[in-house]
């Protein structure tokens, strides 16, 4: 693109069939700023997640850029392919060029753009209110991630993939891990896989256990070690050989695991988040993503911010800042919940404080709901209105909160 424009005349126009992924990615950074600077943009047809090659997985748009400076922009989203591939139509609008800069490209058409324009000005996001990190990279999912086959009062017995076999080991390194599919709106995390975290931590530091200390207090877990050894010492060509050989490789956010955060998966079909309300879950590395409040923020509240993403409101928004993949699926990585629109409460304002208050005790409610277990099918039935009516007042309160009007509400509703 930066040749092309570099080789038009003052009058020329060129254009490219191209991956959409640099409107997001961080990659794409420097080549939107050379685009906006010289306010280049002329048109966009974008495909979103649809297939337009045959046997091949792409995320494409046709891109079409002006040598001279151009004041506005059209933007097509294409939603039926087949439809435009006989009559060119999609859903289209003009878009003023002093939108387009060397940030995230999210342009939105059609009837949500200017409940998105007004939700874009809310200044707070969510990358400000929260601290957004991974899960554990072991190296050696294989040897550290087993399912749990059975639990007593001081063992677990797991199903070991490395050894193919089951394996008991004393409680005390052994945590339960949750991946992006043990996640879901507003439900307790299942404890269905564990990890083995030779770790101790203490006032945030984490330091590897001493292999004397683990033969001492946890014997079994020791001779799992032992005899993985060979496999864990050959990881990423000897890397880790020598001392530290039953460690992790990469030690990022070790100390995030044990707090109290919200999880989202990495992949979603729509925006939602779960609670881990005792912080005794780890999370699976980049399979799902973890959220605890900034310092500055605590006041605000995890059972807040839980309300807040898993309203109508937000999941609606998401859709827009996310990259789509096929089959409907978004990304829900940081730099994608990172732009999400937090509307923070004052709590000098009664009324505000009122509607946090409330918020809470709805999510509290909604929490308690998803932890029953009805046993006919009448009782199923009267759960599921209760859910969904507590649904619909966390939406009317979030909806209040972020001052919209009846017209925009039946935009998010789909009215």
């Amino acid at each position: 693109m930066e040749k092309g424009l570099s080789l038009l005349n003052k009058n020329g126009r060129l254009g490219f069939i191209l991956p959409h992924k640099f409107f997001n990615a961080q990659y794409g950074e420097a080549v939107r700023s050379i685009i906006a600077k010289g306010n280049h943009l002329s048109k966009i047809v974008h495909f979103g997640s649809q297939q337009i090659f045959e046997g091949a997985t792409t995320y494409t748009c046709l891109l079409f850029l002006n040598k001279a400076e151009q004041e506005e922009f059209t933007i097509q989203k294409v939603e039926d392919l087949e439809e435009w591939l006989l009559t060119h139509h999609g859903i289209e609008g003009r878009i003023h060029n002093k939108k387009v800069t060397s940030g995230e490209w999210n342009f939105v058409v059609g009837s949500g753009a200017e409940l998105f324009e007004k939700l874009l000005t809310i200044d707070t996001k969510l990358g400000d209110v929260a601290d957004i990190f991974v899960g554990l990279q072991t190296s050696a999912d294989d040897v550290f991630i087993m399912n749990l086959v059975k639990e007593n009062s001081t063992t677990l017995c797991l199903k070991s993939k490395a050894l193919d076999s089951e394996w008991v080991f004393e409680k005390g390194l052994i945590f339960p891990i949750v991946s992006g599919t043990d996640v879901n709106r507003f439900s307790d995390l299942p404890e269905r896989q564990y990890v083995l975290f030779p770790y101790f931590i203490n006032k945030g530091n984490v330091a590897l256990a001493d292999f004397d200390v683990i033969k001492a207090k946890y014997p079994k877990t020791a001779e799992y070690l032992l005899t993985n050894k060979k496999r864990l010492e050959e990881r990423e060509k000897g890397k880790i050989r020598g001392p530290r050989w039953y460690g992790y490789i990469y030690l990022k956010n070790m100390t995030r695991q044990t707090i109290q955060k919200l999880c989202v998966p990495r992949l979603l079909d729509k925006l939602y988040a779960a609670y881990d309300e005792d912080g005794i879950h780890f999370l699976d590395n980049v399979d799902v993503g973890g959220l605890a409040l900034k310092q500055v923020y605590k006041q605000q509240g995890l059972m807040f911010l839980l309300g807040l993403l898993n309203s109508r409101l937000l999941r609606w928004y998401f859709p827009f800042v996310s990259a789509p993949f096929r089959g409907g699926w978004l990304s829900a990585n940081r730099q994608f919940l990172s732009q999400l629109p937090i509307r923070t409460i004052n709590f000098s304002d009664p009324a505000e404080k009122a509607i946090h208050d409330r918020m809470v005790s709805l999510v509290e409610r909604m929490l308690s709901l998803h932890k029953q277990s009805p046993r006919t099918p009448r009782e199923k039935e009267m759960l599921q209105r209760e859910i969904e009516s507590t649904d619909r007042a966390i939406d009317t309160l979030v909806y209040e909160l972020y001052g919209l009007t009846e017209a925009e509400i039946k935009i998010v509703e789909g009215k």
